[in-house]
């Protein structure tokens, strides 16, 4: 049988891995769906720190936006005043529209995580497939979607009300789209990233490097790339705050922030199970986001972050040992995983001992596209190794290619 070219793709091997990546998507949209309807019907309430930004959501559709709807109170209330600035208003804005769209109940609350979380490994398939050329595309993206697919965690805040999915969302599209260098887009879903959690400002930077690496010419110019793909990011970032301006002043926002910037390199008074970020690769002392009704716990899949943490390394230190000036390692998302890991460990030596392990999920796209990008770096080497391969250790990787013929 004639072996499969690396540059003559079947369409039939396209199609299978769609199907993973569907069936993938599916199996977490409807796993989180599952729990997220069991707390509507069977136990209609807040599910852990639920309360804190639904009630938040309410709270700005009566008194920001003016909406007159039919609200609800479930199992609490948080006082009047409290808009939950600690963190960004753009995960609230989307609970918000969930229920202006569905109405004030629970599974409506959580509907946009349900969908974003089965949206996830299809984006990571779509962003890996087109970013690689021949079979390379189509192995990467399945090998992505599986593995996002197979953290628990994912599943787990795919079913509830809270901020996390929403950045870990942002996060996917950021690298889908830097990995194809659309970085004007990615570093705008970025920018959206930290419009939800300010540790999504990691992502920009991460964004903002990448597009900086890929920048032709001298190092002034990589410089203005790197300092443009952070005020694209500060500018959709301050563009959400714009109703909160509006309607507080932006004194007001300026002081949240900086509470927030406190809060945020503080530890919690003691509680819920805190971790560090090895906690959360090991899964040592996960949150618990339900003990009642349906138990759920904030768990990853240690072989899938602990095997992408290896590779990132790996990819790390191939882009220190390139001597040529282009990236060496054929994908995006080790960077991504550097710049996250360096903010939460910075957070954590600033004081803050209190991570809580359902914090990883925003590790999950990054941790997934670091194995898919490894499955095709080492497609790309083991086809190097034979007489048809191509030299270059990025050929394979669509944004670098070179033109035919050459």
């Amino acid at each position: 049988m004639r072996r499969l070219s690396y540059a003559d793709p079947r369409p039939a091997l396209w199609v299978v891995s769609l199907l993973i990546a569907l069936a993938a998507g599916v199996y977490t949209g409807l796993s989180a769906y599952d729990t997220a309807s069991f707390f509507d019907s069977v136990e209609p309430r807040y599910v852990s720190d639920e309360i804190y930004y639904v009630d938040t959501a309410r709270r700005l559709l009566q008194n920001v936006f003016q909406v007159d709807i039919d609200y609800y109170s479930y199992s609490g209330k948080t006082s009047e005043d409290y808009y939950n600035a600690e963190h960004p208003p753009l995960g609230k804005y989307i609970i918000a529209l969930s229920m202006l769209l569905c109405g004030d109940r629970p599974l409506c609350w959580r509907l946009p995580s349900v969908v974003e979380a089965g949206l996830i490994p299809v984006i990571l398939w779509a962003g890996l497939a087109l970013a690689y050329r021949g079979v390379l595309g189509p192995v990467a993206g399945a090998a992505a979607a599986l593995a996002a697919a197979s953290d628990p965690v994912l599943r787990v805040m795919g079913s509830v009300a809270m901020l996390d999915i929403h950045q870990a969302f942002f996060t996917a599209l950021a690298i889908a789209l830097a990995a194809n260098r659309r970085f004007i887009p990615a570093i705008s879903a970025a920018g959206l990233a930290a419009s939800v959690k300010m540790s999504g400002g990691a992502i920009v930077l991460a964004t903002a490097t990448v597009a900086a690496s890929w920048a032709q010419g001298s190092i002034w110019r990589r410089l203005a790339v790197f300092t443009a793909g952070l005020l694209i990011g500060g500018s959709v970032y301050i563009a959400l705050y714009a109703p909160l301006v509006l309607h507080f002043g932006p004194m007001w926002v300026i002081e949240e922030t900086i509470n927030a910037l406190k809060w945020h390199t503080t530890s919690r008074p003691p509680g819920p199970p805190a971790s560090s970020v090895l906690g959360w690769i090991i899964n040592s002392n996960p949150f618990y986001l339900s003990l009642e009704g349906r138990v759920m716990a904030a768990v990853t899949n240690t072989v899938v972050h602990a095997t992408a943490l290896g590779f990132a390394a790996i990819a790390l230190l191939a882009e220190l040992l390139e001597r040529r000036g282009r990236p060496s390692w054929p994908g995006v998302a080790h960077v991504y995983m550097l710049f996250i890991l360096i903010l939460y460990t910075a957070v954590y030596l600033a004081g803050n001992r209190t991570l809580y392990s359902f914090y990883s999920v925003q590790l999950t796209p990054i941790a997934a596209a670091v194995i898919g990008e490894a499955t095709a770096a080492m497609l790309t080497w083991r086809c190097r190794a034979d007489k048809h391969a191509p030299s270059p250790s990025t050929e394979g990787y669509a944004p670098e290619a070179s033109p035919k013929g050459e």
